[in-house]
């Protein structure tokens, strides 16, 4: 049984009546020739010429044989005539409708010199034996050749089906020319290549994510709508898991006040995360964004307090609130008509009410809180946020990652379950490391393709390490990179887990998995890529992660 290409032939080609010769050919080349005979069906070629003509073609069949070399088979099936007046090859079908057809003969011979062309370039100046032939199955044989050339040796008629794998034979093993060599091995297998070699392309990341981000978008605007809740609600406290929406949220409820002309404060405990809120909302007046200790030891300035220059953990745990609520009152002028907090579950009970007294009216003042329940990252208080009156809409659907990231961060959460909005997006990737430092070697690496190929600006992309331990420096992969407070333009954000918090980017890679053990620091390390999330580290740290291995989060809860 000859070897084929397909192995076998596809629904659409069997189910097409005017493919039935073809078929025939191809059940018979499969079950009668030997199975050191290769055969491929249906190979579609194009070539250009040095004066930008282009030519197409195809080859109903190719066989080919380690020593005999490569025949070039067309097949015509119906009743094939040749008008005498213009040499116009024909066919007619059986409901006796005839159709104009391209000579078989020279189909064959241009597919025939066409693949040698390709094969000569990879092998050389080598000679290989190769010849062409019809086959008319619909035709029986007439008493003289077809034409000068088209000689009866070279067409095989439906008098020769029943024994067409040794007219094949035959016709591959007749007279060689002495310069002729054999296809051999290396033959062979460059046939292979050009007519049978597989492909799969890899995905064009900055197309599939640009769709990706675009719904994203999409999607996160249409929560607006929730903040219509809030002119009815002077105290709220607003959950949602991460990719629901809050910030986007927070700071939209943070404009609108602002172009109310409320003395307007957007806060968060986060550095990183006040710096980029501050630079969204950069350009509205009556609005303050403000990370909480900065706006603390702010106030306290403008009122002419003095702090104490130890700043350890008693100074930002206690001095500083209270320092706040002290500068407030002296200078009534600095208290806000609206406070938002964002990221709220990394407030203490005490920052929170210290915040709340900075409000200038307490009856009138509006104080909002958007948290989320299963990040308990810096704090492990909540009875100031369950005292809030809470949303009646709480955010409960996935709209900044795509499905398959969400997949693998929801195996971490532990809040309010969220519905999955976003697009199916591209696979979490994953890379087997033997060390930390491989893996920051093969994140540099996928980063300097995701840029170098422009699928991706350096700014798309976070580099986050979970062990805080590596040295990433201000490069990676040949690109400028920041830290995640100072953010700039044209760089990769390299920083750790904990500092990237509540801050996302289209592209994130985490590193040092052997560091990530705590299941809400795991939660946040899958959740800050919005389309494609990409995990460098050991074999037995990733199937951890992902959650390949059975009753794995019970484990971690455990190890914790």
């Amino acid at each position: 049984m000859a070897r084929m290409y397909p192995g076998t032939l596809p629904e659409h080609v069997l189910k097409n009546p005017k493919l039935s010769s073809e078929i025939r050919v191809y059940d018979t080349i499969r079950d009668r020739l030997p199975a050191e005979y290769r055969c491929y069906y249906s190979r579609s070629w194009h070539e250009a010429d040095g004066d930008g003509g282009e030519f197409d073609g195809e080859a109903d069949f190719i066989v080919a044989h380690r020593e005999s070399g490569l025949l070039f088979l067309e097949v015509k099936g119906g009743r094939v005539s040749c008008r005498e007046s213009d040499n116009q090859w024909l066919t007619t079908d059986r409901d006796n409708f005839t159709f104009k057809i391209t000579s078989p003969v020279t189909q064959a011979m241009k597919s025939k010199h066409h693949f040698l062309k390709r094969l000569k370039e990879r092998l050389g100046s080598r000679y290989i034996r190769a010849r062409h032939g019809v086959i008319l199955p619909g035709s029986t044989r007439p008493a003289r050749a077809l034409a000068a050339d088209a000689p009866h040796e070279i067409v095989a008629f439906g008098n020769d089906m029943a024994k067409l794998d040794q007219w094949i034979v035959n016709r591959m093993a007749g007279v060689s020319d002495n310069r002729e060599m054999p296809l051999g091995i290396d033959g062979e297998r460059a046939l292979e290549e050009i007519l049978a070699g597989h492909f799969e392309l890899q995905a064009h990341i900055g197309c599939s994510l640009a769709d990706d981000a675009r719904e994203i978008e999409r999607l996160t605007s249409e929560q607006a709508w929730i903040l219509d809740s809030l002119d009815h609600n002077r105290q709220l406290a607003i959950t949602g898991g991460a990719g629901s929406g809050k910030t986007v949220l927070a700071i939209e409820a943070a404009v609108r006040s602002a172009a109310d002309g409320r003395r307007t404060l957007l806060t968060c405990f986060n550095v990183p995360l006040a710096n980029h809120l501050r630079e969204l909302c950069s350009s509205h007046p009556n609005l303050i964004v403000a990370g909480f200790h900065s706006l603390c030891g702010l106030l306290s300035e403008k009122a002419g307090l003095t702090l104490p220059q130890k700043h350890d953990e008693e100074f930002y745990r206690n001095v500083l609130p209270n320092a706040l609520v002290e500068a407030v009152d002296r200078i009534p002028e600095l208290c806000f008509d609206t406070i938002i907090v964002d990221e709220g579950q990394d407030f203490k009970d005490s920052w929170l009410d210290a915040l709340k007294l900075t409000l200038g009216d307490l009856d009138t003042g509006r104080f909002y809180v958007f948290y989320d329940d299963n990040q308990r990252l810096f704090s492990h208080e909540a009875s100031f946020v369950s005292a809030l009156p809470q949303s009646v809409i709480p955010l409960s659907r996935n709209l900044r990652n795509t499905r398959r990231i969400h997949a693998v961060m929801s195996k971490w959460y532990e809040g309010k379950r969220s519905t999955p909005a976003g697009p199916e997006g591209e696979l979490v990737a994953i890379h087997e490391c033997k060390s930390r430092e491989h893996a920051l070697k093969v994140v540099a690496d996928r980063v300097r393709t995701l840029t170098t190929s422009g699928q991706l600006q350096p700014s798309d992309i976070a580099v986050l390490d979970a062990s805080g331990s590596l040295n990433l420096g201000d490069n990676i992969g040949g690109v400028r990179a920041c830290r995640a407070d100072t953010i700039s333009k044209n760089c990769v954000v390299v920083d750790t887990v904990r500092r990237f918090k509540g801050l996302s980017r289209p592209c994130v890679f985490v590193i040092g998995l052997d560091g990530l053990w705590d299941p809400e620091i795991i939660y946040v390390a899958t959740s800050r890529a919005n389309v494609l999330l990409e995990l460098a580290g050991s074999s037995d740290d990733i199937a951890r992660i992902m959650c390949s291995v059975p009753d794995m989060r019970a484990h971690v809860d455990r190890v914790k």
